[in-house]
């Protein structure tokens, strides 16, 4: 990351994931409760097929943005504690959601593709399928902002209070369990508890995330320019001390 002059564009992709999938979710208007009627999800589809189609879109452009972003975040995390497991754990996790949430898109553009022609059962069970696939994303939200609090705890690079963030947002996320075992409330798929806040709390993490990382961007160089150098002396050592043992002069 950090050799990239232009790594404040990677931190900044964070910022435009966070962007674009308001806006997704915006433009998609609001959907039927998940115990309304199966007719109420086929009305709901045929009507706004323009603007789910729409909203598919940008939510797949948010999911470039947030791979973009978790190669930025990772290649800092690594930098900064020195160590690639966590790091890559976080990485991971962060593939993982997409993948969930990859279903989770093509089940919604399905079920817009033809709402006048499937019956209303099957438009719903598309939908559904959308909204439950956020739980198999907890597994990865969680390694993600997990880890990555893991490594931030690790490291004075990073502030201490985007730690505990992230540790928090890991934690929340598996509220999301709630909404396989109700449709109704809180904890359901619509809920406050099972949907919103840990969603808002995720969004909330990565704008933070972002913003730090474009703002320690410089830092994050000069450390890895100090790192190169130190590497280079020792290699330079090591090469000297061979060719001083072998009575040969090192290269260059």
């Amino acid at each position: 990351m950090t050799e990239d002059r232009f790594a404040k564009y990677g931190a900044a992709t964070g910022i435009a994931f966070v962007v674009l999938l308001v806006v997704a979710f915006i433009v998609m208007t609001e959907p039927p409760e998940l115990k309304a009627p199966a007719d109420e999800f086929a009305l709901y589809f045929a009507d706004n097929q323009d603007g789910i189609n729409t909203g598919v879109v940008l939510g797949t452009l948010a999911l470039l943005a947030f791979i973009w972003f978790a190669g930025t975040l990772v290649s800092a995390l690594r930098l900064a504690v020195g160590s690639p497991r966590v790091p890559t754990i976080a990485f991971g996790g962060a593939i993982l959601a997409v993948a969930a949430f990859f279903i989770g898109l093509t089940a919604l553009a399905v079920a817009a593709h033809r709402p006048t022609e499937v019956s209303p059962e099957v438009t719903r069970a598309l939908y559904d399928t959308f909204v439950l696939s956020g739980v198999p994303a907890i597994a990865g939200l969680a390694a993600l902002f997990g880890a990555t609090a893991l490594a931030i705890f690790r490291t004075d690079l990073l502030p201490a209070w985007l730690g505990w963030m992230a540790a928090v947002t890991a934690v929340l996320q598996l509220l999301g369990f709630g909404m396989l075992y109700t449709d109704t409330g809180a904890f359901a798929g619509d809920g406050a508890l099972g949907v919103f806040l840990p969603f808002l709390a995720g969004l909330a993490t990565i704008l933070a995330l972002s913003i730090v990382l474009i703002q320690t961007v410089d830092e994050l160089n000069r450390k890895l320019g100090l790192t190169d150098r130190v590497r280079g002396a020792v290699t330079g050592a090591a090469a000297g001390a061979q060719a001083g043992a072998t009575g040969k002069r090192p290269p260059g």
